[in-house]
């Protein structure tokens, strides 16, 4: 299945996790089936698209909003494969060579517009050859889908210069605009915009979609299951997240210093000061290994991955679910799990202030024990 184009106005997505970066999040979330049938999971949302093309009604600007990597992408390029289908109209086969275009980034009925880089906003010089070019839309067959991605990359002048395409487009010529919040959009866009909204995922489809996008991969090159595991049950609902926590292989050495700091948290000082020797010791230098060049840089970024890995554990847990395999629970109830994660977020705060990354990690081990001594008495 073809990701979105990496040219014109390309870039990477953001991550929940400041380690999160590898993957366009939207990879895998569909399957091979034809239509919306495809894309997992959005019922309400993808019923109200089926119901507008089958009247001929669909909106020239809709906004689709939800957590990233729920499918908002996939959602965009199936309603362009139900525009163009020659096979099935308004509904899309998924299998003819209009729609294997498509999928592909092949077809002139769909394109792209994202920012340049991380962070990045989409200028107005962009938005401006957007719109003249517009003025030509449809280029090949009746219809051309613009998606706009993130929406809230757009600069007040990107989305000004573009705004009579948006309201007046030539018949045709469809927008998407893709938000994680309407928070920080501005209101001229949410008046000229049909609102579909997009939930997370159930842990079973995030399940599906990862293993549908590793089903290609090399049998050497193979996901272990520990790590696959891991990365659906820290995705939060978003299948891209969990692809990208699965491709991530240093994922397998912050769990493991993550499972040996919370054995080391629950038995206190002899097993944090256990020497080089020890397991957490052990799992230390795996995590930060490399060369002596930019060691305390990495040291906190281990450190920095692990307390972002034990958060997202103690917020599995709160919400009653199963929290980071093999990771020791903070003793004490769910008072003693937020004074925990207190802990961790402080722990944060003294990284960015460029504290000693080792004796801030052990400092934060010993708060954490006495928390849980403090649970027992």
């Amino acid at each position: 299945m073809g990701q979105r184009p990496q040219s014109r106005t390309t870039g990477s997505r953001r991550g929940p996790l400041a380690w999160v970066y590898s993957l366009a999040p939207t990879v895998g979330i569909e399957a091979t089936a034809a239509g919306f049938g495809a894309v997992r999971g959005h019922a309400v949302a993808l019923a109200g698209l089926e119901r507008a093309l089958a009247r001929g009604q669909l909106h020239h600007a809709m906004l689709f909003v939800g957590p990233r990597g729920v499918g908002k992408a996939k959602v965009a390029r199936a309603l362009a494969r139900a525009l163009h289908c020659p096979v099935a109209p308004r509904r899309g086969c998924g299998e003819c060579s209009t729609c294997h275009r498509i999928d592909t980034d092949r077809h002139a009925g769909l394109e792209w517009m994202v920012p340049e880089s991380i962070g990045a906003k989409i200028k107005v010089e962009a938005a401006r050859e957007l719109a003249t070019r517009l003025q030509l839309a449809p280029f090949e067959g009746d219809a051309h889908v613009v998606v706009l991605d993130p929406a809230e990359a757009l600069t007040d002048q990107a989305f000004n210069t573009m705004l009579k395409t948006l309201e007046e487009p030539r018949p045709g010529v469809h927008f998407v605009l893709i938000a994680e919040a309407l928070d920080g959009l501005l209101p001229t866009i949410l008046s000229r915009c049909a609102v579909l909204r997009f939930g997370r995922l159930g842990d079973d489809d995030v399940a599906f979609a990862l293993d549908h996008a590793l089903a290609d991969r090399p049998s050497d090159d193979e996901v272990p299951a520990a790590r696959r595991l891991l990365a659906i049950r820290l995705a939060d609902g978003s299948a891209g997240t969990a692809i990208e926590l699965a491709l991530d292989v240093t994922l397998d050495a912050t769990h493991a210093l993550l499972r040996e700091a919370s054995r080391a948290a629950e038995r206190g000082p002899a097993v944090i000061f256990a020497g080089e020797s020890s397991a957490l010791s052990t799992s230390w230098a795996s995590a930060t290994a490399g060369p002596t060049t930019g060691k305390s840089a990495r040291e906190r970024l281990a450190v920095m991955r692990t307390s972002e890995l034990w958060l997202l554990d103690l917020r599995e847990r709160l919400r009653g679910r199963d929290g980071v395999p093999d990771v020791v629970a903070p003793r004490g109830d769910r008072r003693a799990w937020t004074r925990a994660t207190e802990t961790l977020i402080e722990l944060q705060t003294r990284l960015e202030r460029n504290a000693n990354a080792r004796l801030a990690f052990e400092a934060a081990l010993l708060d954490l024990w006495e928390h849980g001594d403090d649970a027992r008495t």
